[in-house]
């Protein structure tokens, strides 16, 4: 029975490697920062069950006994980690922190397998598209900005030599380099479709960065002047980024992503800083060179509003209670207090409905995105999206 277990085995790998002879095995890249490396806790999940906008993709999901299966011939490898300052050594063997089928493990806690980003359901979505074997490489750092850490070489000098974190200024540029470099050395090692004789090919690149830069509003680099709007620097150093990267990728024409930042939804207000740094970030998609081949996709679409609509409702009926007996409440004082009453008064204030989604769709801050599966799930939906646009099936 053993024996014939095997063979029956052997044949299934044959066949599902055979049906893919003959087509080089697709890699994606995702790098960037904390948002890339992903915050959405798997108990968020059940999130995507509640409203029919999303109902599709918890059953895209094939989630069973409140976990999601990994993807269908989808392989990921994750890279993190590597400071050459004090108390890290930086050697790239140990930047590796998970590999295997893509599936919730490859966010910020892999070692419980339960966190994940939006390179789960971008996976999932371009496996859906082209039906062939594919392997992510995810190459992120929490807390990076791109006008130091992630600084490219055609960017030019910095004013200052080492990072916050004493690294050589461009070290996790560098990093996502040699890290792929090293997948691409033994394609093999992180996806059992792999065939030798047909190759690999870096088919798409993702970059999802973003908020240590929006911090820096005040840096000579990023401040208005006269002769450009504010954050302008960074639309300069995201162009060199995507030219730098193709070059020493060898890959001129590789397809290109840019996730906006998109923390709590639209943004009208000029006086908002991230209005601008939106629009910057957005910037090098309409560059003439970058036609065709990088798109700019804007994650506020994503936003969890139906959630946002319940917890204004139970912050704003808190406020009401504590203001009526305390009306001369100083603002930090008063949202304290309110962060202590939502959490009684929401039974009260919320139907049943309302109270699952609320207490289900947040595992996070905001800034990270809620720490949400709806909403990092559909921002990886959004990024396949724009990815098929640039990669034709063949």
């Amino acid at each position: 029975m053993v024996r014939k277990m095997a063979v029956i085995g052997a044949v299934v790998a044959l066949t599902a490697i055979s049906t893919f002879a003959g087509k080089p095995l697709k890699v994606f890249i995702v790098a960037g920062q904390s948002n890339a490396q992903g915050k959405a806790k798997v108990s968020t999940i059940e999130r995507l069950n509640l409203t029919d906008d999303s109902k599709q993709m918890y059953q895209d999901m094939m989630v069973k006994d409140g976990i999601p299966s990994a993807v269908k011939d989808a392989y990921g490898v994750y890279f993190t980690a590597g400071d050459m300052g004090k108390g890290s050594k930086g050697i790239l063997s140990e930047l590796v922190v998970n590999q295997g089928p893509l599936k919730p493990g490859y966010g910020t806690n892999t070692t419980s397998n339960t966190t994940f980003g939006s390179d789960y359901t971008f996976g999932i979505y371009m496996q859906k598209y082209l039906n062939e074997p594919i392997l992510i490489i995810k190459t992120a750092w929490g807390g990076r900005d791109l006008l130091s850490q992630f600084r490219s070489p055609s960017a030019g000098p910095y004013e200052k030599d080492k990072d916050r974190f004493g690294n050589p200024i461009g070290h996790y540029y560098n990093l996502i380099i040699k890290s792929v470099n090293q997948v691409l050395a033994d394609p093999g090692k992180y996806h059992p479709g792999y065939n030798k004789a047909d190759g690999v090919e870096i088919a798409g690149f993702v970059w999802f960065q973003g908020f240590n830069d929006q911090l820096q509003d005040e840096s000579e680099s990023y401040k208005a002047t006269a002769t450009r709007p504010l954050f302008d620097e960074y639309s300069r150093l995201l162009a060199c980024f995507i030219r730098d990267v193709r070059k020493d990728l060898k890959t001129p024409n590789m397809p290109f992503v840019i996730g906006v930042v998109g923390f709590g939804g639209p943004v009208t207000n000029p006086k908002d800083k991230q209005y601008h740094f939106r629009k910057a970030q957005e910037a090098p998609a309409s560059l003439p060179e970058f036609a065709g081949n990088v798109i700019a996709v804007r994650t506020e679409k994503c936003w969890d509003m139906e959630w946002e609509r319940i917890n204004k409702k139970l912050t704003d009926a808190a406020k009401k209670k504590i203001l009526a007996s305390k009306p001369d409440l100083k603002p930090r004082s008063l949202e304290t207090a309110v962060g202590k009453e939502i959490k009684t008064m929401a039974p009260e204030v919320l139907t049943p409905e309302e109270l699952k989604i609320y207490q289900v769709g947040k595992s996070n801050e905001g800034f990270h995105y809620l720490g949400s599966a709806y909403i990092y799930g559909n921002i990886g939906k959004l990024y396949a999206e724009a990815m098929i646009k640039l990669v034709p099936k063949k």
